[in-house]
């Protein structure tokens, strides 16, 4: 018999083992669809696809890996739900307060977010392809390497966000304040910034080609290694950026201010600089081959060994430009 009872526990083991140590709490799940209110219950897996729970009263709640595919939650309170994993997809945020919530990995493709509250949240690797984020308060929020390809961000606010490694390709970002964020590494192809605040960003070694960034401020950026080719940074602000090996070629830099810029070694090949401001920038060893700089003020400028075959220099202001050791120099 002793042998019998043990061949059925080591036959039930992985069983048990695979079992979650927790599940939703159905006394919980039923007193939220009664009464909308939830505080710190346990929903952790629940099916909630569909539901209607707007306004909800969710704070530390756990959520986390619950199915709330397509749910009205607009002008819910969630500030530090546990919602790692769970599925949001096509879900109304509206207006909700999710601050401080851990959603790690959480699922919200084409979610809407509108307006929502996620300072400070744990975003990392969650999935926001083509969600509807404008005017949302994403400041100081955790979303190291999470996507946001074609994510509607107009006007949102992410001042010191950490997006480092995230995707971001195409995404709409104009109006968007990202003072001091860190997008080290981040993927923002042919996204749209313009008249972004960026001052003070981190964009070591981020891709930008082809994006779009008229008139954004991008004063004291972080950009060396950054990958700018073809982008259109028409009237932007880059004074005292630091874009050190940074790829721009075939850039539009057209009334750019670059004033103390450093630009050392960089890749300007191509790049039109018409009536750009470069006042003291650092241009030893760029790449400026072929580029316009046609009316740019060069004052004081450093192009020490600079290559310049082929610029066009004509009527630029070149008063005490430091051109040592320059390549292809015709003024």
């Amino acid at each position: 018999m002793y042998y019998q009872i043990l061949t059925l526990s080591l036959l039930l083991m992985p069983l048990w083992l695979a079992a979650p140590a927790y599940s939703a709490n159905p006394k919980h799940i039923e007193q939220l669809l009664k009464t909308n209110q939830c505080l710190k219950c346990n929903l952790k897996g629940a099916a909630l696809k569909g539901a209607k729970l707007a306004g909800a009263d969710l704070r530390e709640a756990n959520l986390s890996q619950a199915d709330l595919e397509g749910a009205d939650l607009k002008g819910a309170k969630m500030q530090k739900a546990q919602m790692q994993e769970t599925v949001i997809r096509g879900a109304n945020l509206e207006q909700a307060d999710l601050e401080a919530a851990k959603m790690q990995g959480a699922k919200m493709r084409d979610a809407k977010l509108q307006g929502a509250k996620l300072s400070y949240a744990f975003l990392r690797e969650a999935q926001l392809q083509g969600a509807a984020l404008s005017g949302a308060k994403l400041n100081a929020a955790f979303l190291k390497e999470a996507i946001l390809t074609d994510a509607n961000l107009k006007a949102a606010s992410i001042r010191g966000a950490d997006l480092s490694g995230a995707k971001l390709e195409r995404a709409a970002l104009d109006g968007v304040n990202l003072e001091s964020a860190n997008l080290s590494g981040a993927d923002l192809s042919a996204a749209y910034l313009g008249d972004a605040n960026m001052r003070g960003v981190n964009l070591t070694g981020a891709k930008l080609n082809g994006a779009k960034l008229l008139s954004s401020g991008l004063v004291d950026a972080k950009a060396s290694g950054a990958d700018l080719r073809g982008a259109n940074l028409n009237r932007a602000n880059l004074s005292y950026a630091d874009l050190n090996g940074a790829k721009l070629g075939k850039a539009d830099l057209t009334k750019a201010v670059l004033s103390v810029a450093k630009l050392t070694g960089a890749d300007l090949s191509g790049a039109t600089l018409r009536s750009a401001y470069l006042y003291r920038a650092n241009l030893q060893g760029a790449n400026l081959a072929r580029a316009i700089l046609e009316r740019a003020n060069l004052t004081e400028a450093n192009l020490t060994r600079a290559n310049l075959e082929g610029a066009v220099l004509t009527n630029a202001n070149l008063t005490n430009t430091i051109f040592t050791g320059a390549e292809g120099v015709q003024r």
